[in-house]
């Protein structure tokens, strides 16, 4: 009987924490992480317009610099877009470690609070870069070579580096969030497996290098699953704002209710 009462006496102090939390902050990380995904949404579109707005070849830096002249107006677009974003994953970050918090380890939220952190980061920095076409076009209206400098520098730093680094960090702040969900059951186990799935991009991401180093050529089938993994994690991105928005109402509920009881 004594170790049924301490039973009981855990699993109510779980639920008291549970209920403790604040719906507001909820409501504010779902708020959050829908606005991040609607944002990575909106900066994939962004970045299939050169393509779509016949610039095709856009590893050539003299296409995309003349892309940049006729349409200067997307890249700032994509840098407000990811500041944005930026400042979302902030708060989602600490939000999602509140909505873990009953049944995870302190150190399990706070590692998952700093990935979430220092992808904001990687977001805003790629923003930055993304944000300075102006300065980009008046170098290359002094010199079209140095333009194309700029411009390849840009790319590699902005798209390959800041881009891919924090796609990667919140594959594995995805992952992380979805193990720790499931086993905790703190989040539906329909949001864990696409999380789960989301993460295959880390797989991807790891091996294309190892196997380049190898000489072994990949399939394009492999690259496209890469980067349709992308829109992808986009969309769990959705779903996890959803969640925790259904959370905030749950909480704000049963907050009448336990006080009454009490």
């Amino acid at each position: 009987m004594r170790a049924t009462s301490e039973n009981n006496s855990s699993n109510a102090s779980v639920e008291t924490v549970a209920g403790n939390t604040s719906p507001a902050a909820f409501r504010a990380g779902g708020i959050a992480v829908v606005i991040a995904g609607l944002g990575g949404l909106t900066w994939f579109a962004l970045e299939l317009l050169p393509p779509v707005l016949g610039f095709d070849d856009t590893d050539n830096p003299a296409v995309s610099l003349d892309y940049l002249r006729q349409y200067p107006q997307f890249y700032p677009l994509a840098g407000v877009v990811l500041f944005t974003m930026a400042i979302a994953f902030v708060v989602a970050s600490f939000a999602v470690s509140d909505a873990l918090a009953p049944r995870t380890s302190s150190i399990t939220r706070r590692s998952l609070s700093a990935l979430g952190l220092i992808s904001a980061a990687f977001l805003f920095m790629h923003g930055v870069l993304r944000a300075s076409v102006g300065p980009l076009l008046y170098i290359d209206g002094m010199n079209s070579r140095w333009g194309e400098s700029v411009y390849l520098t840009i790319q590699m730093l902005g798209t390959h580096g800041f881009a891919q680094a924090s796609l990667l960090t919140l594959c594995v702040w995805a992952v992380g969030i979805s193990v720790a969900g499931a086993r905790s059951h703190v989040l539906p186990i329909w949001l864990c497996v696409l999380g789960i799935v989301t993460g295959l991009r880390i797989v991807m991401l790891i091996a294309g290098p190892l196997l380049t180093a190898t000489s072994i050529d990949l399939p394009e089938v492999v690259w496209l699953s890469s980067v349709a993994l992308i829109p992808l994690g986009m969309l769990w991105w959705l779903g996890l704002g959803v969640v925790l928005l259904v959370k905030s109402r749950h909480n704000r509920e049963q907050g009448p209710v336990n006080s009454a009881m009490t």
